[in-house]
């Protein structure tokens, strides 16, 4: 039985990491609309070179394949980009921070 409470806590736990690093992107998206265009032009060409420098590595049918599907699927590249960046820079601080704090109470980091 606390192993199922176990893998539940954790389940919900990754799950409330999702859904809020999620939530927070796109209310930075909304927020970009609303008071800072310039950062959502940003981000669209930062996502477009980055998309067409990946495609520029593949081989010949297939960089322009693929760089017209992912250019389609403009918005959803985007904002899954976003999210993965933030998730990643969220991960990172919390695994620092959860080393401060295990040096701090004089445990070792794993």
């Amino acid at each position: 039985m606390d192993n199922s409470r176990n893998s539940t806590r954790a389940w919900l736990r990754n799950h409330f990491f999702r859904v809020w690093t999620a939530g927070a992107i796109l209310i930075g998206y909304v927020y970009g609309w609303l008071y800072a265009p310039e950062m959502l032009i940003w981000w669209k060409r930062t996502t477009t070179s980055m998309i067409e420098a990946g495609c520029g590595l593949l081989p010949y049918p297939w960089n322009d394949r693929i760089e017209a599907t992912l250019g389609n699927f403009g918005l959803w590249v985007q904002i899954t980009l976003a999210i993965i960046a933030f998730r990643i820079v969220v991960w990172v601080l919390l695994w620092m921070l959860r080393g401060g704090w295990r040096v701090r109470r004089g445990r070792s980091m794993p």
